[in-house]
């Protein structure tokens, strides 16, 4: 896979979504739209795992200085 970003691979992913649904869409280029749009798949949740990773939050503790703390999801 040729390297490029996160939106890309996101637009890419919908042209394949698009084209998978077109009946015109023979077999043979419906198998090979959808290895691609496995493999656009598992790059797009590498890059948001990692986002994920990286995105941090500050807390004020009781006496008024923020600190860093990973993000946590399970309270939003």
């Amino acid at each position: 896979m040729k390297k490029q970003s996160f939106e890309q691979a996101l637009e890419r992913l919908e042209e394949i979504a698009q084209a998978m649904e077109n009946d015109d869409t023979g077999l043979e280029e419906s198998v090979k739209l959808y290895k691609e749009g496995v493999e656009l798949s598992a790059f797009c949740a590498e890059k948001l795992n990692k986002a994920h990773q990286e995105v941090t939050e500050l807390k004020k503790t009781a006496d008024g200085i923020f600190t860093a703390a990973p993000f946590d999801t399970e309270n939003y």
